[in-house]
């Protein structure tokens, strides 16, 4: 079954399972950029039918230092074969947050596809990722992105959450009192025969890191929410949205205001129906390109328009 057909099949028996609110265009802030306090009660998750392209201002100021070093690592994912790469920080340094870089040839089946279906921290200073190729005519390459800093390494806490076959969910990982969310990651029973599609990276509120992912397997797959905490100040939430018409891919850029710097990052792809179509966001791609902005690409292989969201947590 192809990528297309399996995507669209598990939105339909899936997405409306999971705590989702509809936000129509004329509720949708219309402002440059979306701001949140991280101390505000948690909010529920929220996937959005329409909106805008919003033009995000670059900070003219210059913010504290966000990290010390980036470390990254790539490995050429096999087709049809499900790889891991790891990425070492600097003697000293310990990975602060990460991101994933994962190649796509559009339209799907055309050249290098690969999913990502995992990132976490494995040890203080390495980050690892992994991913499976959907490609059955070349090798697709996944990278691994470390963002290093030095002082104590924030500690870890998990929630799992079983999902069935051709469906969404969600887990939810809590930080101990006291400390705050700092950045995040997830963990799964994808493999080249399960494989999974993330759709949300969150932090619902400053003590909880969420991740949501979209079963494409008929196999039920366990999900692993991975949040890392520390006694810092509390990050505050700015995002933007990008619309992504049917089989077209785009990238969502957010940037933090000015005199703050990025924490880390997370996304939403807010898949939509339109009548007999659907769209349905594939995430690929989310990294820091600098001290302030967060970047997500991903590609909507569906036949509706969708949207893609891009979080950046700023301090």
């Amino acid at each position: 079954m192809s990528f297309l057909l399996r995507t669209w099949r598990a939105h339909n028996l899936g997405l409306s399972e999971v705590v989702y609110t509809s936000i129509h265009q004329e509720d949708r802030p219309h402002s440059a950029t979306s701001v949140r306090s991280m101390t505000s009660h948690p909010r529920r998750f929220t996937a959005v039918t329409s909106g805008a392209v919003v033009i995000v201002c670059v900070a003219l100021a210059t913010p504290a230092i966000a990290f010390a070093s980036k470390a990254t690592r790539g490995v050429v994912v096999p087709k049809l074969a499900t790889r891991s790469v790891t990425t070492t920080c600097p003697r000293g340094e310990h990975v602060s947050f990460g991101g994933v870089v994962a190649q796509f040839v559009a339209p799907p089946h055309s050249g290098a596809i690969v999913l990502p279906e995992e990132m976490r921290r494995t040890a203080a200073n390495q980050w690892t990722v992994s991913g499976t190729s959907e490609s059955n005519v070349a090798g697709s390459r996944l990278t691994a992105v470390a963002y290093c800093d030095r002082g104590s390494v924030p500690s870890s806490v998990s929630n799992s959450v079983s999902i069935g076959g051709l469906r969404a969910g969600s887990a939810i990982a809590t930080c101990p009192a006291g400390t705050v969310v700092v950045g995040g990651g997830y963990d799964s029973d994808a493999s080249a025969a399960n494989q999974e599609i993330v759709v949300r990276l969150e932090a619902l509120s400053a003590r909880q890191w969420a991740v949501t992912v979209l079963n494409i397997s008929s196999a039920a797959t366990t999900l692993t929410a991975l949040g890392y905490c520390a006694r810092r100040s509390v990050a505050h939430e700015q995002s933007t949205t990008l619309k992504l018409a049917a089989h077209k891919g785009g990238t969502a850029r957010v940037t933090c205001p000015k005199s703050t710097s990025l924490a880390f990052g997370g996304l939403a792809a807010n898949s939509s129906t339109s009548g007999s179509k659907t769209a349905v966001i594939a995430p690929f791609s989310w990294t820091a390109v600098s001290a302030t902005q967060w970047v997500v690409t991903a590609y909507n292989a569906g036949e509706a328009t969708g949207s893609l969201d891009a979080f950046a947590y700023c301090r």
